[in-house]
């Protein structure tokens, strides 16, 4: 009895132990959590590295992105001439387009006369008589040839791309998609739409193409007959033309007629056609821009280096339409080329005119380093009185630098042309004002071709003197009055004195003179002419002294003379505008205007010191510009004008 009593007690203790190790356990699961917590921290370190490898792929990819190339800035408002352009009917609304815009912006008109490639480049390259041919294929060997036969390389500008739109019209309803050979068929051989496919109706087709001259009927002959127009060209039921307004009319005219042309022509009548998708492959940006739309092609523009050294405006309008077609190319109904086929259309017009292409939104023109000291031989240079002290500036410099002697004589812008243009005695005219078409005729009869040089603005200063306590402003109208009709101040204002108002302005040679008659007085010089107590004088010195020496007096000339004279003299606003460089730079100020240097190409050949002068003019005139007293020229303006160097200098 008591070995079973023992026995239980012993069972009891084990149960005893039992319990304790209970606790033990519970130290347990806080190893397992732990355990837990290192799995999580794995989980999170093959997460980054997961994420660190698809940084390095991204970064891949930026690295591979085109840099876009960037022209040298273009002003349209400073360019002049016109533009011939004939060619690819499917280019016309795009060359259109541009055209436009560059109207718009001030460049001057241009014509494109839309008669297809093969006869764009006829003209263009046998003719002679077109600046830009435009063409919906590449030019062919044989074309190059006649182009260089009458003198002339063409360059390839490549401006977009065209997804060729196979249509129907919208009333078909029983054709979607074709494949090239149901294509081919559709063009050549079948007669009725069973032919080209037994589920189609056993009705005849219609067919409507361009005409032969066309680069869109070569463009489908190439890629859909091999380069064989033979079976288009026998096929029944065939209307060609080179007006695509035509093709669009004989499609929607009824729903078993079928046609091709660009996508344009389609797009502007999406209501009335529907476009087929060739292979399976719809006509769109993506397809065509990756090259699975079989039907897609380029567009084109060509022209001539010689041209665009002949006539600068070519150069300048292809320079515009590279730097700006693809913001609107898109909404004309094409698609942008690549940036690399864009890019190389900028480096060949680069190298046609001798300049280099940069990054970003635009490039400035180097000029070839000249070295003054290596130069000799004289500079005759005549012209405004408002160009002289810039001019001035610059001929100092050049000869502190090592350069020969030149002379300056200030006889103002129109007698500064006629000593250019008639009596032929000067190498570089000065001017406050753009020549005259009856000047560039009076130099070309002398065989001289004006080249424009812009080197600066002047805001024209309106005066009177120190002692002037009764006026700080004028408007336009005001303005007049002062210098026609008023007798007395009191006759411009009431507020003003009653006393006789002293005028001195430019003599009728001076560009300051032209240009204040044409802002103030509408080109009518008459009520300047006929007004009381006025002195004209070409001396701007004079203008000043009479100015200075009456309360009463009146006067105009460049900003330059009034900077000299800042402590005697009072500058007027106009219109409540300041003349200053920022509101002559933004065009807000009523008299700011243009200062150039014109010469000839054969004058800067026969004399290369002209030519050297002009190149040192344009490479540091804004570093001089604003020291003097006038204002920089826009980039735009200077880029363009050592442009024009360039060409006369190739």
């Amino acid at each position: 009895m008591r070995n079973k009593l023992f026995a239980i007690l012993a069972i009891f203790a084990l149960l005893l132990v039992a319990c304790g190790g209970g606790e033990a356990e519970t130290t347990e699961p806080e190893t397992i959590t732990e355990t837990v917590e290192v799995e999580v921290t794995r989980v999170v370190t093959e997460t980054e590295t997961v994420t660190e490898t698809v940084t390095e792929t991204v970064t891949e990819t930026v690295v591979e992105t085109v840099e876009v190339l960037a022209l040298p800035a273009v002003d349209p408002l400073s360019v002049s001439g016109d533009l011939v352009i004939a060619g690819s009917s499917t280019v016309f609304p795009l060359a259109e387009r541009m055209i436009e815009r560059w109207q718009d912006e001030g460049g001057p008109a241009g014509t494109y006369d839309s008669i297809g490639s093969g006869a764009g480049f006829e003209r263009f390259c046998v003719a002679g008589e077109s600046d830009i041919s435009g063409a919906s294929r590449a030019i062919k060997d044989s074309e190059i040839e006649s182009c260089q036969g009458i003198g002339r390389d063409p360059i390839e500008f490549r401006i977009g791309t065209d997804a060729l739109a196979v249509t129907v019209s919208s009333e078909n309803d029983f054709l979607t998609d074709l494949s090239l050979e149901q294509l081919a068929l559709a063009f050549s051989t079948a007669e009725t739409w069973a032919d080209v496919d037994a589920s189609f109706p056993a009705e005849p087709i219609q067919r409507f193409i361009p005409g032969t001259d066309s680069g869109t009927f070569d463009f489908f002959v190439e890629e859909v007959f091999d380069e064989d127009e033979g079976p288009i060209l026998a096929a029944s039921n065939t209307q060609l033309s080179e007006d695509d307004n035509v093709l669009v009319q004989g499609i929607q005219g009824s729903p078993y007629a079928i046609g091709f042309f660009g996508y344009a022509y389609y797009q502007e009548n999406a209501s009335s056609l529907n476009i087929l998708n060739i292979e399976g492959v719809e006509a769109n940006a993506a397809n065509v821009d990756n090259g699975t739309y079989p039907l897609g092609r380029p567009l084109f523009m060509y022209s001539d280096a010689t041209i665009m050294a002949e006539k600068p405006q070519v150069a300048a309008f292809l320079n515009f339409v590279l730097t700006f077609v693809n913001e609107e190319v898109v909404d004309v109904g094409y698609f942008p080329a690549s940036t690399a086929a864009l890019n190389a259309a900028k480096e060949g017009w680069a190298g046609a005119q001798g300049v280099a292409v940069g990054g970003g939104a635009s490039a400035g023109v180097n000029l070839p380093a000249v070295d003054p000291l290596s130069v000799s031989g004289d500079l005759v240079i005549a012209g405004s009185s408002t160009v002289f002290p810039l001019a001035e500036r610059m001929l100092e410099r050049w000869q502190d630098e090592g350069g020969p002697a030149g002379t300056y004589d200030s006889i103002g812008s129109g007698a500064g042309f006629e000593r250019f243009c008639v009596a032929g005695e000067s190498d570089i005219s000065g001017a406050s004002r753009a020549i005259k078409d009856s000047e560039i005729e009076s130099c070309q009869s002398i065989g001289r071709d004006p080249i424009e040089f812009r080197i600066g603005t002047d805001a024209l200063a309106v005066t009177v003197s120190a002692d002037n306590d009764f006026v700080d402003n004028l408007s336009l109208e005001q303005l007049a009055l002062a210098f026609s009709t008023a007798e007395t101040w009191a006759d411009v204002d009431p507020s003003f004195p009653d006393e006789p108002i002293q005028r001195f302005i430019p003599g009728t040679d001076s560009g300051t003179f032209d240009f204040f008659v044409e802002e103030v007085f509408d080109e009518d010089e008459g009520p300047i002419l006929a007004a009381s107590n006025t002195q004209l004088s070409e001396d701007d010195n004079v203008l000043v002294q009479g100015i200075q020496g009456s309360p009463y007096a009146i006067g105009f000339f460049g900003y330059a003379y009034y900077q000299e004279n800042a402590g005697s003299l009072s500058i007027l606003d106009i219109e409540g505008i300041e003349a200053n460089a920022s509101n002559v730079d933004n065009g807000s100020y009523p008299l700011g205007r243009p200062l150039f240097m014109y010469s000839d190409a054969t004058i800067m050949a026969e004399k290369p010191q002209v030519a050297a002068f002009l190149n040192f003019v344009l490479t540091f005139v804004n570093e001089e510009v604003v020291d003097v007293g006038y204002f920089p020229a826009s980039e735009d303006a200077l880029n363009l004008a050592k442009l024009g160097w360039l060409n006369a200098n190739n």
